[in-house]
Parts: structure tokens; sequence; C-alpha cells
């Protein structure tokens, strides 16, 4: 399923609220932790929360380059693609 929007994270957080439950919420630090990250969540038919940290972020970049938003920017290009093929949704 693709990335969440701003709306269906609302819908997501609205949904869990009213259910008394949370969304898992990962960190990840590769391409492999995001996989395995995603794998998890459509194993236990949960959507659920992706994240990166600056320092990860960074590091998505290249350690050469090590720029934040360069990193995040293509941490979430390949997250969108890569999610497209689980069965959950997921908000970055």
């Amino acid at each position: 399923m693709p990335i969440a929007t701003p709306e269906q994270y609302d819908e997501m957080l609205d949904r869990a609220k009213a259910g008394a439950f949370a969304y898992p919420a990962i960190n990840v630090t590769s391409s492999q932790t995001l996989l395995g990250a995603l794998r998890g969540l459509a194993e236990a038919e949960s959507d659920g929360i992706i994240q990166v940290s600056t320092g990860g972020a960074a590091a998505w970049s290249g350690f050469s380059v090590k720029d934040m938003v360069v990193g995040a920017t293509g941490f979430a290009e390949y997250a969108k693609v890569v999610a497209e093929h689980y069965p959950v949704t997921v908000a970055l």
C-alpha cells in the first residue's frame, strides 16, 4: 500500500484513539531495516510508523556526503516505492 497521506495519517490516529491502541513506530537505519520493518508490519497485519533519525538521514545520503535533507529525501523516495508492495499503510 502507499505511504500514508496526511489525511490517511489523521484517520490512522483517529482509529487508534477510538480503539485505544497505538501503532508501532520503528526507527530504521538502512534499506535492510526498512524492509524488515515493512515485513514485520505485514506479517502482523498492522499499519505503522517508520522513522529515521537525523543521524540516520545523514547516513542515507552516504558517509562522504552526510546531508540530512538529501538522505531523508532519498529514504522517503525508496520507502515510497517499496511500501507499495506491502499490504499495510505506513506513515513516515
